[in-house]
């Protein structure tokens, strides 16, 4: 299959290497022959791994059939996968498996960041702000899973990750961390208070009294609120394990009272207008924000934002990562600690600093 041979008219890599299969060809050149055998070697010894070199499914199959073929068997938690996908679909779907390498996830990675994006409220309206990092990591995972998944059951001969070696963009924003200031929490809790959706100023406190993500939340049903034992049962979290948090008093009587008012029929504690629609949570948050004249807030800052009150209360990282569901355990939770020990300078200064 590969043929060596040395090219007496070529000074600087006479040594020549060609490698043929189904009727297509590969060839280099090499200084010594040694280089020229070790390369002809590595070829032979993984020829699907070089399928993009020399031919083969990665070159007859195209991104677009590959996503395709993952869609139709995805059954996961995320729903936004589809549209993400679907961007890389549109822009990049007619290229060859062979074709679709790491310089085209950086480029298509470069390109969501500056290009118009609507806002999820009105899709004809582009942001004036660009994809934030977390965003994009959003869709290099997504493209990522897709390849993952290809490997694993050996679909189209892929045997490498194109988002392998592109490091993740910084994820965390300004806000992240540092929570609200006494004044702006006060301003939100009042604007929340008084909107138009009753379930406004709950379904903020118990985000920030649980550390419930939005999507838990917007699932809580009455049968998982035990008034009597004080706990809240979040059911299909993101990590698919259930999880149960206190309640503290304040959110015992709020919920006590939310619940005069429930609608019957409707088992959520946060139901739409029909059983099956959602309630107006993202106008409603937009309203009380404006009200409030707090801006780069987002809902999900509120679990964040228990977090972090959690850790300036003197909560480990086991604890906090217990009330939040990180499956990673303090690994992940560390960031609330480090980001208030970050803010304890002064503290340190004073209790140690003469000291030295």
């Amino acid at each position: 299959m590969a043929s060596i041979r040395r090219l007496p008219d070529r000074k600087s890599k006479p040594w020549q290497c060609r490698i043929r299969r189904n009727g297509e060809g590969l060839t280099e050149y090499f200084r010594t022959q040694r280089e020229a055998k070790a390369f002809a070697a590595k070829i032979e010894g993984d020829l699907d791994r070089y399928a993009s070199l020399l031919g083969g499914e990665l070159r007859r199959h195209r991104l677009a059939e590959l996503i395709d073929r993952f869609m139709s068997q995805y059954h996961g938690r995320d729903h936004n996968i589809g549209s993400r996908l679907a961007w890389w679909r549109e822009h990049y779907g007619d290229r060859p498996l062979a074709d679709f390498g790491i310089d085209a996830v950086r480029e298509g990675l470069a390109r969501l960041e500056v290009e118009p994006v609507p806002t999820r409220w009105n899709a004809r309206t582009a942001a004036t702000s660009p994809r934030s990092g977390p965003t994009l990591n959003r869709y290099r995972a997504a493209i990522s899973a897709v390849y993952r998944s290809a490997i694993d059951r050996g679909w189209f001969g892929v045997q490498i990750n194109p988002t392998r070696g592109i490091p993740a963009r910084k994820e965390l924003s300004g806000r992240f961390g540092c929570a609200l200031s006494d004044d702006e929490r006060e301003r939100l809790l009042d604007a929340c208070d008084v909107d138009a959706w009753a379930g406004l100023g709950v379904f903020v406190r118990l985000a920030l009294a649980t550390g419930g993500r939005r999507s838990e939340l917007l699932r809580l049903e009455w049968r998982d609120v035990d008034l009597a034992r004080n706990t809240v049962l979040f059911r299909q979290t993101k990590n698919d394990d259930d999880r149960a948090v206190p309640l503290i008093a304040d959110m015992r009587g709020r919920l006590a009272d939310w619940s005069k008012v429930r609608q019957l029929g409707d088992p959520r504690v946060f139901p739409g207008t029909t059983p099956d629609r959602p309630p107006p949570l993202e106008s409603a948050w937009r309203r009380a924000k404006a009200r409030a004249d707090v801006s780069g807030f987002r809902i999900h800052d509120l679990r964040h934002a228990c977090g972090t009150y959690l850790a300036r209360s003197g909560a480990s990282a086991f604890e906090i990562a217990t009330v939040l569901g990180h499956r990673s355990g303090p690994g992940l939770t560390a960031r609330y600690v480090h980001l208030v020990a970050e803010g304890s300078r002064d503290r340190l200064e004073d209790a140690i600093g003469k000291l030295l």
